[in-house]
């Protein structure tokens, strides 16, 4: 396959001209017969001369333009594929080392040829244009490739210096917040007269807050505690406004209406003040549940309830209503007595038939209608000498009061109601047995 340098060499072969040289020609016609000699003769040594000096001419030539024209070859082939090779990596941003082989320069056939024929050497000299000039020129534009590689990957090595300073990271700051007004209730339905909060979630709290409850009051509390007057249905709305946006948000609450008792107490032993037995009653709807309930854990559910107050101090009756949709409503009063209350029991008796106190039952049992049961304890055996449920059969000294009679002293009384008009049922005391 031909190359552009084979060419080249061809075309300067081709386009060659012999210089001439005016003492060359007249030493060759010296050496020439004169011009009145044989003619044939000395013509014909003249020209195999010169044909023997352009045969050697041609065959040093042609030797040396073969063995220079492969070797270059060679390297012209060397330095491109380096050349592409360089530009390939330069596209990945990869550092490439060209290696440009030398090309030695070739050596002449024989060092005879190059004396004898100096001229040939000067004759065959490569003009400007020659194929040798342009691999130079490759050569160098590699080199120069090689050399901008090295400097970009110097350029583009990282600093191995670390700044003493710390990294400060900045935040962007927010104009404005998010203004998004919402609240929860504690409760979504409520009685009358129910306090009922509100737990402020704005997502602004610094924002003017603006209450208004659908009863026709408004707050501006954070998170506010209100309560309703009438049942209904009410709109409790938010308006949070931080000078740039406003935001509004509600809820609907449901309030039912509430129980309202009367609370009525009354003795129930007209002119016995000395027996605090007391009734009392409410005005209830079918709907309401009136319970009464009361300082000694005394608890009675209905329209109407009897109380006995037996400690002495400070009581306290309550009652409470409530309806089928959970409200309910609670009045109290109080009451205090001087002492403990003991059924209005006397502490001594004497049975001797002068109709004085001929027998003993507390006063208070036949005054107060409730059923009960009366022992009498002799203290001495720890026998029971008496009974009785009967208010009217009162112990007349005797052994369940029949023969025969006891002896006078000291005796035990228990009284155990049996109604639920008092916690603690059972009252006792002492009497005396005078004969």
């Amino acid at each position: 396959m031909s190359n552009p340098f084979d060419n080249k060499i061809k075309e300067s072969l081709e386009n060659f001209e012999m210089p001439y040289d005016a003492g060359a020609w007249a030493q060759l016609a010296e050496q020439l017969p004169p011009a009145g000699g044989p003619a044939g003769g000395g013509s014909q040594f003249g020209w195999k001369a010169i044909a023997a000096v352009l045969l050697v001419f041609g065959t040093v030539a042609t030797a040396w333009f073969m063995t220079d024209n492969e070797e270059v070859a060679e390297a012209e082939t060397s330095i491109i594929e380096n050349v592409e090779d360089i530009n390939d990596h330069k596209k990945e941003d990869a550092v490439v080392v060209v290696e440009v082989e030398t090309v030695e320069e070739a050596s002449p056939a024989t060092s005879e040829v190059e004396s004898a024929e100096s001229k040939a050497d000067e004759i065959i000299t490569v003009s400007n244009n020659s194929e040798v000039d342009v691999v130079a020129a490759k050569t160098e534009e590699a080199t120069g490739n090689e050399k901008t590689l090295d400097s970009q990957k110097t350029e583009t090595q990282p600093s191995a210096e670390k700044s003493s300073e710390p990294l400060k990271a900045e935040i962007p700051e927010v104009e404005e917040k998010l203004l998004v007004a919402k609240f929860l209730p504690s409760s979504l339905t409520i009685c009358v007269g129910e306090d009922i909060s509100f737990i402020n979630e704005s997502s602004d709290k610094s924002a003017d807050m603006v209450w208004s409850f659908g009863d026709g009051t408004s707050k501006s509390d954070s998170d506010p505690v209100h309560s309703f007057v009438q049942p209904g249905k009410y709109m409790v709305s938010l308006t949070a406004d931080n000078g740039s946006k406003t935001s509004d948000y509600s809820v609907n609450v449901t309030v039912n209406p509430t129980p309202r008792p009367i609370f009525s107490a009354e003795r129930k032993l007209d002119g016995y003040v000395a027996i605090p037995l007391y009734r009392f009653t409410t005005a209830v709807q079918p709907s309401e549940t009136a319970v009464w309930s009361f300082s000694d854990g005394t608890r009675t559910i209905g329209n109407s309830a009897e109380h006995l107050f037996r400690d002495g101090g400070k009581s306290v009756a309550k009652l409470t209503v409530t309806n089928t949709l959970g409200c309910s409503s609670t009045m109290e009063e109080s009451y205090e007595l001087a002492k403990d209350f003991d059924l209005l029991a006397p502490n001594a008796f004497s049975p001797n038939g002068d109709g004085i106190n001929e027998g003993f039952i507390p006063a208070a049992l036949p005054e107060m209608g409730a059923a009960f049961e009366m022992i009498i304890t002799n203290p001495r055996t720890g026998e029971a000498v008496y009974k009785t449920s009967n208010a009217l059969e009162p112990w007349n000294g005797k052994l369940h009061n029949a023969d025969p009679k006891l002896e006078s002293g000291v005796y035990i009384w228990t009284v155990i109601l049996k109604e639920n008009i008092v916690e603690n049922k059972v009252f006792n005391g002492k009497i005396n047995l005078n004969r």
